[in-house]
């Protein structure tokens, strides 16, 4: 987080307009993913590889366990929350006790080759993708593991159905032998489709809908790719997105992808993308609640970036303002959410409204609206489930004016 030390009053006009906040400062992160509770893990690149949690959106990381000087590749956690992560020559790291421990299953589990990507099925299904040595499952939990096909594929991303737990979906890059592209399971993983979309190095898989589907790619070009039929079909939506990561907006239409020129949005289902403030290049990203979390490498980029979006932005008045104002927030005390309201004045037409939230400290927490607006009342409701109890200040920016008040969460 963003550190001041200087005197609220005065550390307004230094905060950067940006919504992004660097978390795990200077750590190489390639991969990111979130368990049935919300919270977000984080796996590390290279010889220091390690497994971060966060149980409050970033604000606070533990140090679960250290991998063996090989990247996590891939991170995904079952709904008994036990954790499993790809650590590639390593092995497969695993946890059956929220991460108090860990125990490693070598590459001789997966027939002496790289774990690269795993996903997490119902029922004890744990699937397995290796760097060039295809596609095994597991029935009993991680217990063991068994190939089941793609023969030297370099499978790069699983995914299981969100509708249909039967429904595998699997991305493939280039390897020595094998195309890349898209393959598909509707038993479980134990057989798969043809090739369905080939010449893709398919980094990531997000499913829409219930025939929906999105991918992205390294594949020269950038394409985002679409299909509407469960995978079977696939139109190139968009280009010049080199993609390594991809989430669901939640919202109709609204998708987020990453990669190389940093974090892109769509709110028409792929068609157009535009860049979300964020552009240095990322890799994986994943959205919890109302937290966007991308993974970055390198010594000054290098992290788990956070976003938040408010539950809410709403023009609550027709009448435009004479005054600029910044009322309490209500309810204050408030657990967990809470509303706030602000009147802007009619400004010189390029006034930026931003409202910002402090801890106590004066590290920024979230901020809830950075965008022009037009002259009016509005007001935003802010989820502080994740985040402990305490005082906080929000501040409120327009152009070079700035009002702020103080809130109480309790739990």
């Amino acid at each position: 987080m963003k550190k001041f030390s200087i005197f609220l009053l005065l550390f307004v006009s230094s905060v950067s307009n940006s919504q992004w906040n660097q978390t795990l400062d200077g750590i190489s992160i390639w991969s990111v993913a979130k368990d049935h509770n919300g919270y977000i893990y984080a796996g590390s690149l290279g010889s220091s590889s390690k497994l971060y949690k966060t149980t409050n959106t970033g604000f606070n990381w533990s140090e679960l366990t250290t991998g063996n000087s090989q990247t996590i590749f891939s991170i995904a956690v079952d709904s008994m929350n036990n954790i499993f992560a790809a650590n590639f020559s390593a092995g497969l790291l695993k946890s059956t006790n929220n991460g108090a421990n860990f125990t490693t299953m070598p590459v001789s589990s997966f027939g002496s080759q790289n774990p690269q990507a795993v996903a997490c099925g119902k029922k004890g299904r744990i699937y397995v993708g290796t760097n060039g040595g295809g596609f095994y499952r597991s029935i009993d939990t991680g217990a063991t593991f068994t190939f089941t096909g793609l023969a030297s594929a370099q499978v790069i991303s699983i995914v299981v159905d969100k509708y249909n737990s039967a429904i595998v979906y699997v991305g493939v890059t280039t390897a020595a032998a094998g195309p890349n592209g898209f393959y598909r399971s509707t038993d479980y993983g134990a057989t798969f489709s043809a090739n369905l979309n080939p010449g893709k190095n398919i980094y990531g898989i997000l499913q829409k809908s219930p025939n929906d589907l999105f991918t992205v790619s390294t594949t020269a070009g950038g394409p985002v790719d679409k299909s509407t039929n469960g995978g079977l079909n696939w139109t190139t939506a968009a280009t010049g997105y080199i993609g390594r990561g991809i989430a669901d907006g939640d919202l109709s239409g609204h998708i987020y992808i990453s990669g190389n020129g940093g974090v892109f949005y769509s709110t028409n289902g792929g068609v157009t993308f535009i860049n979300d403030n964020l552009t240095f290049s990322a890799n994986q990203i994943v959205k919890s609640g109302n937290y966007m979390f991308a993974a970055l490498s390198g010594a000054t980029n290098g992290g788990v970036w956070v976003r938040a979006f408010p539950l809410g932005i709403h023009n609550v008045g027709n009448e435009v303002p004479e005054n600029f104002s910044l009322s309490q927030n209500y309810p204050n005390p408030f657990n967990p959410s809470t509303k706030i309201r602000f009147q802007l004045p009619i400004g010189n037409g390029r006034d930026r409204s931003k409202l910002t939230i402090y801890d106590l400290l004066g590290r920024e927490i979230i901020t809830l609206v950075n965008e022009n607006l037009a002259p009016g009342t509005y007001e935003v409701e802010w989820d502080a489930a994740e985040l402990p109890a305490g005082i906080y200040h929000y501040v409120l920016n327009y152009g070079d004016r700035y009002r702020s008040r103080k809130m109480i969460l309790i739990k």
